[in-house]
């Protein structure tokens, strides 16, 4: 397959629409989020605690960091929102959180740039989940390039099974990572957003 390239021309007014959209849907997620977690702060206090308790006197910030990995490397595993939860309601130090957090993700979506890269392409079902991703995540790829993999880092599109798109494309690794450090800026503001609620539903 053809590496991808970064595009360089001035964004579009079909590209700035999009843009848009994928903001306010990023937008509307925290949204959600917050009343979610607020929800349950005050509907589920006492058993989130009781949870939260076991998992961080069990498992403490290793938890969260091989959580994450797993969470970004198999789709279909716990989603890093689940963590963060037990981070926020366990009263986990909120920097150690997001560092070991954003770390291990970045781990887990490096995995899954590698299964993407030379593992899927050998095997018939491994080619055939990609294509069936490929018309949602390809068009990111296609038209923004190294910016994709930003985007995925910050927003709803799946960090992961964009990890496995730009593996099987042939992305340069480099780019690939450094567009996963925004990985930091969304736990970062997912845990805050997350801590808004936590507390508002004492």
């Amino acid at each position: 397959m053809t590496p991808i390239k970064t595009p360089h021309s001035e964004p579009s007014l079909s590209t700035k629409q999009e843009l848009r959209k994928i903001l306010i849907q990023t937008i509307v997620s925290i949204v959600i989020v917050v009343g979610i977690v607020f929800a349950l702060a005050y509907f589920f206090r006492k058993p989130l605690l009781g949870l939260s308790t076991v998992f961080v006197e069990l498992f403490g910030f290793l938890g969260l960091f091989f959580g994450m990995i797993l969470s970004d490397s198999l789709p279909a595993f716990v989603p890093p929102d689940a963590f963060l939860m037990l981070a926020v309601s366990g009263n986990m130090n909120g920097i150690l959180t997001i560092l070991w957090m954003g770390t291990g993700s970045i781990i887990g979506g490096s995995i899954a740039y590698l299964i993407g890269r030379y593992l899927i392409p050998r095997f018939h079902l491994g080619r055939q989940m990609v294509l069936h991703y490929e018309d949602r995540l390809l068009p990111y790829v296609r038209r923004y390039g190294f910016w994709a993999v930003v985007l995925a880092a910050l927003t709803p599109i799946p960090y992961s099974w964009m990890a496995y798109t730009v593996g099987t494309f042939k992305m340069k690794y480099r780019l690939f990572f450094f567009g996963s450090l925004f990985r930091f800026v969304r736990m970062a503001v997912y845990f805050y957003a997350m801590f808004v609620g936590w507390v508002s539903g004492v």
